[in-house]
């Protein structure tokens, strides 16, 4: 017998049990007879798909056991409960049977005398809704699968996107490791060849020497940028308290590419302290400022502003500059990696520089953007947590 397809039976008068079990056997239904709605319960939880019970059972002590097994139906579940009654729908033996059965009971009401042709009917009407329910239980479970298979597969995936990731950086890492020394030494060449040679070589000659030392230091200056995105990419990050003001003036008075102009930068203090990694924002900054001041517009002399707000329990660090502005459809575009806007291709540079500034700051927990317009400068902001 398949437990899912019995039809449960709680007639404790007489012979209504074997009789009703009878007559469902003879329809092709197969049956479970209960001496009592505590057994019903029990049986109920093992499974069924449908129940018929004679108003006589719900007149028990045991009625509410039952009703509570019931309303534990799992979502998908609403198994069909036939009820024999003798006075009607309305009579207070039906009333009483109907409350104590719930709200949440698939209730029919079946009133005697009972005639073997209705009883078969509503039963059989009873479990086509039953089957139903089981083909709706079904597909949530298939569904689960899925949605199960689906989850593993991709956490499988992620996992080999993370390490192909890991690999590729790795090997960034490597080819641009390697490839700086044979840049230096073709760039000594070219400029041995033209201390040592100069004054012999003709002007073609050397204008190609010029050239192949100039790309030399191009190329090396990616290699570096490519390094570097590689080191805040991998590298483990310590996040401590940093002191803004004193690490910016490190930078601004330290910094080989901005010595020159650190009379060009203005620090509006005080800026407070943020949790950070101290190279990384080295790291963002020197970059924020170098590109605030090689960026400028024909016939103007670079300022660059740098200012912070506190927001909330974050630190904003803003570089405000009066260069040539960025068009808001490629504010988001240049914070990747080989990525510049359009109107700065025209300044040399390696277009990594903002992507590395955006992976220091997501790294340490932070944000970055820029709010800008063609002409009209740009200022980039830099958001971390803010120090205890």
């Amino acid at each position: 017998m398949n437990i899912e397809k019995r039809v449960l039976i709680t007639a404790p008068l007489g012979a209504d049990a074997r009789n009703i079990a009878e007559v469902l056997a003879a329809a092709g239904i197969d049956t479970r007879v209960c001496r009592d709605l505590a057994m019903a319960a029990e049986e109920f939880r093992a499974g069924c798909a449908a129940l018929l019970i004679t108003e006589e059972a719900m007149d028990s002590a045991q009625a509410g056991l039952f009703s509570a097994q019931l309303e534990r139906q799992a979502t998908w579940s609403d198994v069909p409960v036939v009820l024999i009654t003798s006075g009607g729908q309305f009579s207070p033996v039906s009333t009483r049977a109907t409350a104590l059965v719930g709200a949440r009971a698939n209730l029919t009401l079946i009133e005697r005398p009972l005639r073997a042709s209705t009883l078969v009917a509503t039963l059989k009407t009873a479990l086509r809704a039953r089957s139903r329910q089981y083909e709706i239980r079904d597909l949530l479970a298939d569904r689960e699968t899925l949605l199960a298979s689906l989850e593993e597969r991709v956490v499988e995936r992620t996992t080999k996107l993370q390490q192909m990731v890991e690999e590729l950086e790795a090997f960034s890492y490597s080819v641009s490791h390697d490839l700086r020394a044979p840049l230096r030494v073709l760039d000594g060449y070219a400029q041995a060849l033209i201390e040592d040679y100069g004054a012999t070589l003709e002007p073609g000659a050397k204008d190609l020497l010029a050239r192949i030392s100039r790309t030399a230091h191009r190329m090396d200056r990616l290699t570096q940028d490519v390094l570097a995105y590689t080191r805040v990419s991998r590298g483990e990050l310590t996040l401590e308290p940093v002191d803004l003001e004193v690490m910016l003036r490190e930078v601004i008075e330290q910094y080989p590419s901005l010595i020159a102009s650190k009379h060009l930068i203005h620090l509006q203090a005080p800026l407070g302290a943020v949790l950070g990694h101290g190279p990384s924002l080295i790291q963002c900054f020197s970059n924020l400022l170098e590109n605030a001041l090689k960026f400028k517009r024909e016939g103007v002399v670079p300022h660059v502003e740098i200012y912070a707000v506190t927001r909330g329990d974050r630190i904003r660090v803003t570089v405000a500059d009066q260069g040539m502005g960025i068009d808001l459809s490629q504010q988001q575009r240049i914070f990747g990696m080989f990525e510049r806007g359009a109107a700065h291709k025209q300044v040399e540079g390696t277009g990594i520089g903002l992507a590395i500034v955006k992976k220091a700051a997501e790294r340490m927990g932070g944000s970055v953007g820029v709010e800008s317009a063609p002409g009209q400068g740009a200022r980039f902001w830099l958001e971390l947590a803010k120090a205890d």
